[in-house]
């Protein structure tokens, strides 16, 4: 496989311009993502990311907000009826349930059960801290844990 990561002027213009709210901007994802531990840490039927500062020899710019659930499926359900949009990240296949990439007779269970369970919750900087709570009360109330 190889890759063309050269950025053409556009790409590189708008990106010049993210960089004066780099700092302000990855303050808030990591905001909301202390938003979501806060609201889901107690809901065992989830795996969540490590919490903002849980580990200091790692640092997460919470690009994305990911997150392990039973039921994924109904609960992306759950979710959509309630306005709420989430993501199933490639589809939910690993690379190597891609047959057109030749990587046949490949069994990984856990690297599938974790394709299985994956999902990503709402995640930008545009986000209210009330909207961060709305999700997590859509999803307290899916696994029966209102507040």
């Amino acid at each position: 496989w190889g890759t063309n990561s050269r950025l053409d002027n556009l790409q590189a213009a708008i990106l010049n311009v993210k960089f004066r709210t780099f700092g302000e901007d990855l303050a808030r994802r990591r905001a909301l993502a202390a938003l979501y531990d806060r609201g889901l840490h107690d809901v065992g039927e989830l795996l969540l990311p490590p919490a903002p500062g849980a580990d200091a020899d790692h640092f997460d710019v919470f690009q994305n907000y990911e997150i392990e659930a039973d039921r994924r499926d109904d609960l992306k359900r759950h979710l959509e009826e309630r306005g709420v949009r989430s993501i199933i990240q490639f589809g939910g296949k690993a690379v190597h349930q891609y047959p057109g990439l030749g990587l046949t007779g490949y069994r990984l269970p856990r690297t599938e059960l974790l394709y299985r369970r994956a999902l990503l919750l709402p995640m930008n900087t545009s986000m209210t801290d009330e909207d961060v709570q709305y999700v997590v009360e859509c999803i307290r109330s899916f696994y029966g844990r209102g507040r």
